[in-house]
């Protein structure tokens, strides 16, 4: 029961995950900075700066928005680490878990709305603007920690876009 409860959970995650708006407008942050007691390797350069932000939109365009299985082989370490609690670590654990959303042929093919991206050190983060199926939007932040060239750490949090809001401010 505890097995079908964690697969249900995850299923579940997935498919909140699923769907995208088809408006794709990044906004790059240039000013970002660590948690407090965070380790972030910040001896890195401009131009790896970019690099790993194109690791991490690539990677998500490829296996949220075109449903493509070889974006885990190409983008992720053997040794991933998940800080979702509903997500167990290592590559193959992800693409097992992965395959029914990946295989199910009422999630369609969509252009991924990502509305920030920074980096720093190697880390990246994202903000992602969703459309589950059934219409609600999310917001989606997300972290990536890149090492060798592939997302070796994921962090991950997700809100529903409430129907009306405390303050005239946007998620987005």
């Amino acid at each position: 029961m505890k097995s079908f409860q964690s697969l249900s959970t995850m299923l579940l995650s997935i498919i909140v995950f699923a769907a995208y708006s088809n408006n794709a407008s990044a906004k790059e942050i240039s000013d970002t900075t660590a948690a407090p007691g965070a380790t972030v390797n910040t001896n890195v350069s401009q131009q790896d700066l970019e690099a790993n932000k194109k690791i991490v939109t690539d990677f998500v365009q490829l296996l949220y928005g075109d449903k493509d299985s070889t974006a885990i082989e190409k983008y992720i370490a053997n040794n991933v680490k998940q800080h979702n609690p509903l997500l167990q670590d290592g590559k193959q654990w992800l693409k097992d878990g992965l395959r029914p959303y990946l295989q199910n042929p009422n999630i369609k093919k969509v252009k991924v709305d990502i509305r920030q991206i920074a980096a720093e050190g190697d880390r990246v983060w994202t903000l992602i603007r969703e459309v589950a199926p059934n219409g609600n939007v999310f917001a989606r932040a997300e972290i990536f920690r890149i090492e060798n060239g592939k997302i070796a750490e994921l962090w991950l949090v997700s809100q529903a876009e409430p129907r009306t809001s405390a303050n005239k401010n946007t998620m987005f």
